[in-house]
């Protein structure tokens, strides 16, 4: 009875052999096809680090750039030595990234205000009434000649004395009521067609007096300024 179960645990045991023998075979295999598809793919990236070297080696030589190998050490030194200028440059740009978020929100509404406000302006008639005032000053400066500047330059002092009276508020109380008068008291031929005895008649009204008297003085003070 002992026989036949030695044979059964022997045949186990070889069997159990080769299952670890076939595990251990697979796993060779699998390292081995890993190993093919690594050196595959250094091959790979050496057939592309070549030609990107020599796409690069290319490009320089068009551009008329000279690159010595025994730079790049010095370059990758310079790198390093810099690096933390690099890490500055880096923190500027995220400061200027975020100043850009934080103020882009203040710029949109800054834009919709001024066009709000250019809307109204135009709503207003403002843009048109410039528009306007260019034809204007346009046909003012076409009126004028270099030598009306000139001479506008040499007698700015009594100009500005001329609009220095007329500022005064009893001169602008005059004009304004003298404007009025002109603007509403037209030629009448039946009131204004008078004869002579007609005129003297009116010369007995105090107001009339009173005004021929004021325009006496009026030119004779004329006639009394010193000529320039």
């Amino acid at each position: 009875m002992l026989q036949p179960m030695t044979e059964k645990t022997i045949q186990e045991q070889i069997s159990e052999l080769n299952r670890k023998m076939d595990l251990i075979l697979e796993s060779v295999e699998l390292q081995k096809r890993n190993r093919e598809e690594f050196d595959d793919l250094v091959a790979d990236l050496s057939i592309v680090a070549k030609d990107a070297f020599q796409q690069s080696v290319v490009m320089l030589d068009k551009s008329q750039v000279d690159f010595e190998h025994s730079d790049l050490p010095m370059l990758l030194i310079k790198i390093l030595q810099n690096i933390g200028t690099f890490h500055e440059m880096l923190e500027l740009l995220e400061s200027a990234r975020d100043f850009m978020a934080d103020i882009s929100p203040v710029l949109h509404q800054v834009g919709l205000d001024a066009v709000n406000k250019m809307n109204e302006l135009d709503q207003k008639g403002y843009f048109t009434f410039g528009a306007e005032m260019m034809k204007v000053m346009d046909k003012f400066i076409m009126a004028f000649t270099v030598e009306d500047l000139h001479n506008l330059q040499a007698n700015a002092g009594t100009i500005a004395g001329i609009i220095r009276n007329l500022t005064r508020p009893e001169m602008i109380t005059a004009l304004n009521h003298t404007t009025m008068v002109l603007a509403t008291v037209k030629m009448d031929e039946k009131l204004d067609n008078k004869s002579l005895f007609g005129i003297m008649k009116q010369l007995n009204s105090p107001d009339v007096r009173k005004s021929l008297s004021y325009t006496l003085r009026l030119i004779q003070a004329i006639n009394r300024l010193p000529a320039s």
